[in-house]
């Protein structure tokens, strides 16, 4: 009998961690495509933030723009989705090549020197944007990778790109067009 009650205990414990995190995220699968004119976005940050002001909180769900404008959501695990709930949505759409690289210490060899040329890469970064505001914006990375943005500014906030989008329960599919305009429409 000892046994049995040991194996019984032993199938509800794994059963019951089996159901989830245990965090009180109700998450759904996300993904799609992003286009910009008809092409798609060759590379970039796809991020959906909880709009709390229609009741969606929890976090952000983010995912990686791939060559073919393809992305999948991630909030706390690879692929885990978003919060189901209205979202705002930021997208971040860069040139697939670097117009400038610069490879930066290895932080864990020399931590300070590592700063320090992130740092100077940071503000040498900001002096050419600011040199070169007519043609258009570029982002530096923390590897100091240089890259030019190639979808209007307004869109790379999520405060900012009017992109509203509803994760439902289940499986999504939120491909998302974006006209020469700058404006966004959710296409399933």
């Amino acid at each position: 009998m000892r046994v049995l009650t040991t194996w019984l205990m032993a199938a509800v414990l794994v059963g019951v961690a089996g159901c989830g995190s245990g965090n009180g995220l109700n998450l759904a699968r996300g993904r799609g495509k992003v286009t910009y004119k008809g092409e798609p976005i060759k590379n970039g940050t796809i991020v959906f933030m909880p709009d709390e002001s229609k009741g969606t909180t929890g976090p952000q769900a983010v995912g990686t723009i791939t060559s073919d404008g393809s992305y999948i959501l991630s909030s706390e695990s690879a692929g885990d989705g978003a919060v189901v709930g209205y979202h705002n949505v930021g997208i971040l759409g860069l040139e697939s090549n670097p117009i400038s690289e610069k490879a930066l210490p290895d932080p864990g060899e020399d931590p300070l020197k590592y700063l320090a040329e992130k740092t100077a890469s940071g503000l040498k970064a900001a002096n050419e944007n600011a040199k070169k505001k007519n043609e258009g914006q570029t982002v530096t990375g923390l590897d100091g990778k240089t890259f030019r943005v190639t979808i209007p500014e307004k869109l790379t906030s999520s405060k900012t790109s009017g992109i509203r989008a509803k994760v439902e329960s289940g499986s999504n599919t939120l491909n998302i067009a974006i006209d020469e305009n700058g404006v966004a429409q959710i296409n399933p």
